[in-house]
């Protein structure tokens, strides 16, 4: 009976573990193509702007028509002006790129113009690389996985020195359709490696790319197979192996890995088993030994069990410093929200308390922090901290006001768009709890609907409260650890500026402006600006697409003076927003002059919500 509790425990740990591990392999491979997708999409809008100049299309028109007329000779091809002009017209990017190469390839295959000039005029490989560029005489732009030079260039007299490239290549288009492909070169050891690098799991782990036959497109190891081959083949589109298999250096190793057919290539990551069930390892020390005595063992088995129940046990009754929890009104991904009371003062009182599992070094940093920032602010729009603590099982937690209300986001789901008025009235109190913050050089980075609550609130209605400063920065120390650590995006993409999308790290008070945009943009449409649930997809047009005008989309009429303002705020330009929250207050007080939101309009809104069943 001892044994078998014993053996169940340590089952149920290592499912666990199993469990944790697997989800930490798909959250970091997921940010990896994530960040990969993202630095693609940039290569290629760079390469199809040099492709639309008119200085680069008229080279390639010359070049053909070079290379058509008879007696041109290679070396002819790689003296031509034209070829120079093409590579002066590139020089700022290749220069940004680094140790890159361009090509100019005609629809037959042949070399129009490269950098390299032992390659001018030969041809391109018509079985394993002409074909991949068939979308791009199509008209469309594509990516092409790392191939070497040896199978890419037919018959070269000497090959090109240096590690093989990924290529972005773009159509140049004529006056009767697409004249030849435009390919710009990632060598994998550059960039490519840098990016796929980003993500390397633990201490042993690495990261890399594989084409369909399993082969590796990393620049220390390019054409070796890789070990995650056999695994992979029983296997659609992704998964994550947590059996051990052996790496190709003999160690066991688990991993992940996803298929990404638009670039015909896979993302896999791996890590060795030892250290990746390191936890288990201490446990099956800690099990030989105290099943020296069985009782001592039974005792802590059942305890460890009984603390993990009671972790995961609704809240009801518990009590965490002065305050009693009464029922969980809220979760995120990381921390569960509780109405409360306090035991004395008997107040209403919203307490966040960390989960367990994502009580990490980071995620304790990050909590603390919040409410440390949060509760220096003391404008009447942002919600009040009044205490911070831990429990006695070592859990971090803090205690705010309890705020009888809606977020914007249940708004707009409830009633559909605001009407302008009563925009205008919320926008204005979020501007307003936003200049303290900015005042102090800090900047939110997560204004969204569901961080802007209206509220019954001191006997008014639709009084406006700033929610969750998780991810604010400080605008005034540069150097300070920024815990949102690289190629990590944290937050809601639709809300995002695009410089913030582009570089985590580098935003200032004029992306939570933007922010302040979108979201005007859903209260004024009752609609999302961007209606796509991809991230991909979505990180592509906001990075490249201009929103619609929010007077064009919204049912009701809108002001030209608010529809100029929320235009100005989703500039993708920041220069081109406004630089700071107080000339917005200024604009919405004028506006609010004549688009006047009552209190009696607010009562009836909150009168008619409290008797309507939530849709």
């Amino acid at each position: 009976m001892l044994f078998a509790i014993g053996y169940w425990t340590y089952g149920a740990v290592s499912d666990s573990l199993r469990e944790l591990r697997a989800a930490a392999l798909r959250n970091l491979l997921d940010s990896e193509v994530n960040a990969f997708r993202v630095w693609i999409n940039e290569e290629i809008g760079d390469a199809e702007r040099v492709a639309r100049d008119p200085r680069a299309v008229q080279a390639v028109v010359e070049l053909s028509a070079l290379a058509a007329r008879a007696g041109t000779t290679r070396e002819g091809l790689c003296a031509s002006p034209a070829r120079a002009r093409i590579e002066e017209t590139l020089r700022p990017l290749l220069r940004e790129v680094g140790d890159s190469t361009f090509n100019v390839i005609a629809p037959d295959g042949r070399l129009l113009a490269t950098r390299y000039p032992e390659y001018c005029g030969l041809s391109v490989s018509r079985e394993r690389f002409l074909p991949l560029l068939a979308p791009v005489f199509a008209g469309k732009p594509a990516f092409l996985r790392p191939i070497a030079d040896e199978a890419r260039i037919e018959a070269p007299e000497r090959l090109r020195p240096g590690a093989p490239a990924a290529w972005m290549a773009v159509p140049v288009h004529g006056q009767n359709g697409v004249l030849a492909a435009l390919a710009i070169a990632e060598p994998v050891d550059a960039v490519f490696a840098s990016i796929l690098g980003s993500a390397r799991p633990g201490e042993t782990g690495e990261t890399f790319a594989f084409d369909a036959n399993g082969m590796m497109l990393t620049a220390a190891e390019f054409g070796i197979v890789a070990t995650i081959r056999s695994r992979i083949e029983r296997l659609e589109g992704g998964g994550v192996i947590l059996d051990p298999f052996e790496s190709r250096r003999g160690a066991p190793v688990v991993g992940a890995w996803r298929w990404l057919p638009d670039y015909g290539m896979g993302v896999a990551l791996q890590m060795e088993a030892a250290e990746a069930y390191a936890p288990l390892r201490y446990l099956s020390i800690a099990f030989s030994v105290v099943f020296g005595a069985l009782v001592v063992a039974v005792i802590a088995a059942l305890a460890s069990l009984f603390s993990m129940m009671r972790l995961r046990s609704e809240a009801g009754g518990r009590k965490l410093g002065p305050y009693r929890l009464e029922k969980p009104v809220g979760e995120g991904g990381v921390a569960t929200v509780y109405l409360a009371r306090h035991d004395l003062l008997k107040r209403p009182t919203a307490v966040k308390l960390l989960k367990p599992a994502r009580a990490t070094d980071e995620m304790i940093a990050r909590f603390e922090r919040e409410v440390q920032l949060a509760s220096s602010f003391s404008h009447p729009n942002t919600v009040e901290i009044f205490d911070y603590g831990r429990t006695r099982d070592g859990l971090f937690y803090y205690a705010m006001e309890y705020l009888d209300g809606h977020t914007i986001a249940e708004v707009v789901r409830r009633s559909g768009a605001l009407p302008v008025a009563r925009t205008i009235h919320v926008l204005r109190q979020v501007c307003a709890g936003l200049s303290e913050a900015h005042g102090k050089g800090l900047v939110h980075r997560d204004v969204k609907p569901e961080n802007i609550m209206v509220c019954r609130y001191g006997g008014e209605h639709d009084f406006v409260k700033i929610l969750d400063f998780g991810l604010v920065k400080s605008m005034g120390q540069p150097h300070s650890r920024d815990l949102t650590r690289s190629q990590r995006i944290l937050g809601t993409p639709l809300y995002m500026a695009p410089e913030r999308l582009r570089d985590p790290t580098d935003v200032d008070a004029r992306a939570d402006i933007y922010a302040v945009g979108a979201v005007a943009w859903l209260m004024l449409t009752g609609r999302r600006m961007f209606d796509i649930d991809e991230d991909f997809a979505l990180t592509s047009k906001i990075l490249n697409e201009e929103p619609p005008r929010v007077a064009a989309a919204a049912a009701q009429p809108v002001p030209v003076e608010l529809d100029l303002l929320v235009t100005a705020c989703l500039e993708k330009n920041r220069e081109d927003r406004p630089q700071g929250v107080a000339g917005m207050i200024e604009a919405l007080d004028a506006l609010a002059a004549e688009h006047r939101w009552t209190q009696r309009e607010a009562r009836e809104w909150w009168a008619a919500t409290s008797s309507a069943p939530p849709s």
